[in-house]
């Protein structure tokens, strides 16, 4: 997330989202339908294009900076 984002949060924001997500986290139903979904929390193997990706992606923003 972008630091200057950041900055504009309340730190009671910030703590109000975390406790929000802990409680959708914990839900049965919420659990049940990631398990329906099949949506795991962590990924186990990176695809050979992965690291290049990202680097593509993080490099994103400073591209734009450039052409304006």
């Amino acid at each position: 997330m972008n630091s200057i984002v950041l900055d504009r949060v309340s730190i009671e924001t910030l703590q109000s989202i975390e406790r929000e997500r802990e409680s959708t986290m914990m839900d049965k139903n919420f659990i049940q339908w990631c398990k329906d979904m099949k949506i795991g929390a962590r990924v186990e193997v990176k695809d050979s294009r992965a690291n290049e990706l990202m680097a593509q992606y993080s490099a994103y923003p400073q591209w734009i900076k450039r052409m304006f």
